[in-house]
């Protein structure tokens, strides 16, 4: 069949924040920009469904007229994010989030998003108004949009980026993008396990598109679980609802024997890691300690309840947060209903964020010329644990990114891609629908999922890594060559791009766990039983992988300019204590 083609200047894919921002950004520079948004315009990737708080130093939220703590500063900010990154940083991207983090506010304000409350270093708006705002100012400034078209795989022809290979998803038809230069802004990989946090429409197609390109993926065993995530009934799997519920009011946590388990931790770091946004790190770290103890519960998690907090301070505490006690459009009445008896409910870790992902320079350019990203699909500014938000990274790093892949663009000719390269992608990309009898795919992707979260969580081991390295060379021998679809049409076959995505997903699972694997120290979100201790003589170093025939996992030093970490080997738990108490006065939750 013919594929249509469409030719522009800056091609982004993601119809998130940071896509629509790098969308503006390259219109910004006078470049012809078109965004690719692989589900309903402005409703898909996390932006909508997040918080959604924006971090900015609380001496520039006092000078932008709200709430925020005047003694505070942008160098004091940058050292507790250092530090809350246990000394990961790419400082020099940290440097340019801190510095600009203001800026792209103020214009958020000018384009109309509003503030509900704001803090110490923090303001809250909501995700679905930060996302009108941007497709509002993207329809603005000329940037044009496709929704429901999923990105395949990137063309490069002599050295550079010449092209994309796209499908529209309602036709079923093939999309050849001809592009000087592209902006990957695809966010995470949650789809990857089960459960997890995240959109459905989040499976990591941008990385793995990347690192096939070849770029460098870089710290891809740093992954964020979110702590107190609900582990039942069905409907609300996945829901941090729960998480919240222990924000607004701490209430109590039991282990499977009915233990008030963090009581057996130092009372400061129990504390700290109860109240500030260090709880993703420490307590997802508590709970799989209990649940390898054998005291978690029957879906290997623990239980919350408001234990002696009263119902009527509970309730006044929470349900602000929760009218008609919904949340997302999910109905938690019945969840609720129990803690009002005074019952418990099953939580645990899911995955939340990725702190690691495709390697970027100041610029947001990868190693390929043309290549550019931005957002938590990248190697980003966080280091080993990521407490400060997202939403603002996408804002910092879609504008740098945009900006300079347009001013890329105006300097190169328009590229022709061979179409041989598109057709042999094309071919690929059509095998799950040509093939019968193979297996379907809804199961070996459920299958690969609760690998993941079983094999990749908060703690690891080499040998529950290489168990899962087995696994997912199975999957790649035996299952991934012989998916095919039970339909076979081509328009909007749900199956079909389910298929894409799961080489995709075992891809990064392999990536992460290779890395996960070659990190022996534990750090941040990434934990090793086998290596309990933080070693800064020999691993103040960032993962680095690149795919050259396999996939070969090398390291490289990190990027310091003000903030000179430490030296020595400690036990986790104690480097965790120490850079807790090491965080500036300001910045409470954050």
């Amino acid at each position: 069949m013919t594929a249509t083609e469409i030719k522009t200047d800056v091609l982004v894919i993601g119809g998130g924040g940071a896509g629509f921002r790098a969308v503006i950004g390259a219109r910004e520079k006078g470049a012809e920009a078109l965004l690719l948004s692989k589900g309903p315009l402005g409703r898909c990737g996390a932006t909508p469904m997040a918080g959604a708080d924006y971090t900015v130093d609380g001496k520039s939220l006092r000078e932008l007229g709200f709430y925020g703590e005047p003694l505070d500063s942008q160098q004091t900010f940058f050292e507790d994010i250092v530090k809350q990154g246990f000394y990961l940083n790419n400082q020099k991207l940290l440097e340019q989030y801190v510095r600009t983090a203001p800026l792209r506010l103020k214009e958020f304000l000018d384009w109309g998003v509003v503030v509900a409350r704001s803090e110490e270093r923090a303001i809250y708006t909501t995700g679905i108004g930060m996302m009108d705002a941007l497709l509002g100012q993207a329809k603005k400034m000329g940037a044009r949009t496709l929704d429901d078209v999923m990105a395949l795989d990137l063309l490069v022809q002599d050295g550079q980026i010449a092209g994309v290979l796209g499908l529209d998803v309602k036709s079923g038809q093939f999309i050849r993008f001809r592009a000087k230069a592209v902006v990957v802004a695809t966010g995470g990989w949650h789809k990857a396990f089960w459960p997890n946090t995240g959109m459905r429409d989040l499976s990591g197609e941008g990385m793995a598109m990347a690192h096939r390109a070849g770029a460098e993926l870089g710290n891809m065993e740093f992954i964020t679980f979110c702590c107190n995530v609900l582990y039942g009934p069905p409907h609300v799997l996945g829901s941090i609802a729960s998480y919240i519920f222990s924000l607004r009011c701490a209430g109590e946590l039991t282990n499977g024997a009915g233990e008030r388990f963090l009581g057996q931790y130092d009372p400061n770091l129990a504390y700290i890691g109860t109240h500030m946004e260090w709880n993703k790190c420490f307590i997802s770290w508590a709970t799989l300690q209990e649940v390898r103890k054998g005291k978690g519960s029957p879906k290997g998690g623990v239980y919350y309840g408001r234990g002696p907090v009263p119902w009527s301070e509970w309730e006044r505490l929470v349900s602000p947060t929760f009218p008609n006690w919904k949340y997302k459009h999910i109905d938690l009445s019945a969840i609720v209903a129990r803690i009002r008896e005074g019952g418990t409910i099953e939580v645990g870790p899911a995955v939340e964020y990725f702190d690691g992902g495709i390697i970027i320079d100041e610029h947001f350019q990868t190693r390929v010329p043309g290549l550019f990203a931005a957002g938590e699909c990248t190697l980003g500014p966080f280091g080993a644990n990521r407490v400060c938000a997202a939403t603002t990274e996408m804002m910092v790093h879609g504008a740098e990114a945009g900006q300079n892949a347009g001013a890329y663009a105006l300097e190169q000719k328009t590229p022709a891609p061979d179409a041989a390269g598109f057709q042999e992608l094309e071919q690929m990309a059509s095998l799950p629908l040509t093939r019968t009898g193979g297996p379907a795919v809804a199961q070996v992707r459920r299958q690969v999922q609760e690998m993941a979260h079983r094999r990749l969580g908060p703690l690891r081991s080499e040998a529950e890594l290489n168990l899962l390295l087995d696994f997912l060379q199975d999957v790649k021998a035996n299952a991934l060559p012989r998916l095919a679809t039970a339909s076979k049409s081509r328009r909007y076959n749900k199956e079909w791009m389910d298929a894409l995505e799961l080489a995709n997903l075992t891809h990064l699972l392999e990536t992460a766990a290779l890395s996960a694997l070659a990190r022996t120290e534990s750090r941040g979100v990434h934990y090793r039983e086998d290596h309990p201790y933080t070693d800064n003589d020999q691993w103040l170093r960032e993962s680095v992988a690149r795919l050259n025939g396999g996939i070969q996992i090398s390291s490289r030093p990190i990027t310091v300019t003000s903030v000179t970490p430490p030296k020595g080997v400690k036990p986790y738990l104690e480097m965790l204590q120490e850079l807790m108490e090491g965080h500036s006065a300001v910045g409470g939750h954050h």
